[in-house]
């Protein structure tokens, strides 16, 4: 009875909601769980359900893992609009679900909240469960990793297998808890590494098996790389699925030495995407042909990134996660391995549309101090918080000159007319189109 009134009430909201326009809100799926607190427990679901979880990159990883299912024949059910929260993630199985309570497709395939995951699996049980990164993330809402790594660990079930980003120590855990049920992917060396962290953020430089300071043959980013504990040996160790070669010319990368594939650009965080997805692929024993067809094809969003040309300069938009100072870092260190003079432009205008707090200690997080080389001709700092970012600036020994502030993006195009070399937008998503919009002026 639950099943069926709970279905008929959803769906019969979703197509008022699609009358008026309103199609892609959560409240279907917030109102009938309201009604019926069991409704999802009662729904029947296909024999492959994959969640998808961690600080960043969620939505990016489903995308993908998505399409390489869809490449391989079978039909999915994901949440693409991003609602990963419970109620949005009800409200994707009323979009599903047949009047018989059943989820159709062959697949599902979700991102979800790390905060949620404990919630989403009491009612829906994965047998895969995939772990990006935790990292220093929405300080006020999410406290903590440790916090947080406690909260995604009460959420993974007994049926699932684990598939978790093996060059972080803060994931690499899981080992620890679950070793049956544990599987890694990662990044190999890279030319470009790092001996030494060149920032002062360390957020896991401790063991967090016995405490003991870990040392670091190389690393990503953050204290992402190849870490080993001189007191108990937890360490990085063989990584399952890894990018074993990357080739700067080609633009491609080679994972477990097996399977290459076109990546362009060659951004840290898409590859680790691309390898959890073939991690994912593997498990499930998908055809290898048809995984590297489809990874093949796996271009990274305009989103996410975009590049243009214009008078000679090439302008680049990152969109980065505000109050998240890895995928920021990510992106600085991108832009300095790029060759040639550059021009900076970073800014946001919202800092979280989740709750009214406006903290910005991420900031000082930020890795700007590498950023403070002479390639790196001016940095323009804009919006509501151009203060915050030039002070930062300051603070990482930027000439005062280098410097410049604005109230908002207008104008930019003509202040970009001033300076020379290419232009790298390192910008939160709200800031993303009006960057472009000035770039159409210049």
């Amino acid at each position: 009875m639950i099943r069926f009134l709970g279905t008929a009430i959803g769906k019969s909201i979703l197509l008022a909601e699609r009358l008026f326009h309103k199609d892609g809100s959560t409240f279907p799926g917030k109102f009938v769980i309201k009604l019926f607190p069991s409704y999802l427990s009662k729904l029947k679901y296909p024999d492959k359900v994959i969640m998808v979880t961690g600080s960043s990159g969620k939505g990016s990883t489903t995308s993908i893992i998505a399409n390489l299912l869809r490449n391989s024949g079978m039909t999915v059910c994901h949440n693409i609009e991003g609602s990963n929260m419970i109620r949005g993630i009800a409200s994707t199985m009323l979009k599903h679900v047949t009047w018989g309570g059943k989820i159709p497709e062959d697949a599902i395939v979700l991102e979800v909240d790390e905060r949620y995951l404990k919630v989403v699996t009491k009612h829906i049980r994965p047998n895969l469960i995939v772990l990006n990164n935790l990292t220093r993330d929405q300080p006020p809402r999410q406290g903590n990793y440790d916090l947080v790594y406690r909260e995604i660990e009460k959420g993974v079930t007994d049926s699932a297998e684990l598939l978790c980003n093996g060059d972080d120590p803060i994931t690499k855990q899981m080992a620890l808890s679950h070793p049956d049920k544990f599987h890694s992917f990662g990044i190999n060396r890279m030319t470009n590494d790092f001996e030494d962290l060149p920032t002062a953020v360390k957020d896991c430089a401790y063991c967090p098996k016995c405490g003991r300071k870990m040392n670091y043959a190389w690393y990503h980013y953050g204290t992402v790389g190849d870490f080993t504990c001189p007191g108990c040996g937890f360490s990085r160790g063989k990584v399952d699925y890894a990018v074993t070669d990357v080739d700067p010319v080609k633009k491609s990368i080679t994972i477990n030495r097996d399977l290459s594939f076109s990546v362009d650009p060659l951004l840290l965080f898409h590859m680790y995407n691309l390898a959890a997805a073939y991690g994912v692929a593997d498990l499930l024993k998908l055809p290898k042909k048809e995984v590297q067809a489809a990874l093949d094809r796996e271009k990274i969003s305009e989103k996410i990134y975009s590049e243009t040309e214009k008078k000679g300069r090439r302008f680049i938009a990152i969109n980065c996660k505000a109050e998240n100072n890895a995928t920021y870092n990510l992106a600085h260190y991108y832009t300095l391995k790029q060759p040639g003079p550059k021009v900076l432009v970073m800014g946001l205008r919202e800092i979280s549309r989740r709750y009214s707090h406006f903290d910005l200690s991420w900031v000082y997080d930020l890795d700007l101090e590498a950023l403070n080389v002479p390639d790196v001709q001016e940095v323009i700092c804009a919006g509501p918080y151009a203060a915050d970012f030039a002070l930062r600036c300051k603070l990482a020994g930027f000439p005062k000159e280098k410097v410049i502030r604005m109230d908002t993006l207008d104008g930019l195009a003509k202040r970009l007319k001033k300076t020379t070399g290419d232009v790298y937008g390192i910008l939160n998503f709200d800031y993303i189109p009006p960057f472009l919009e000035e770039v159409n002026k210049y």
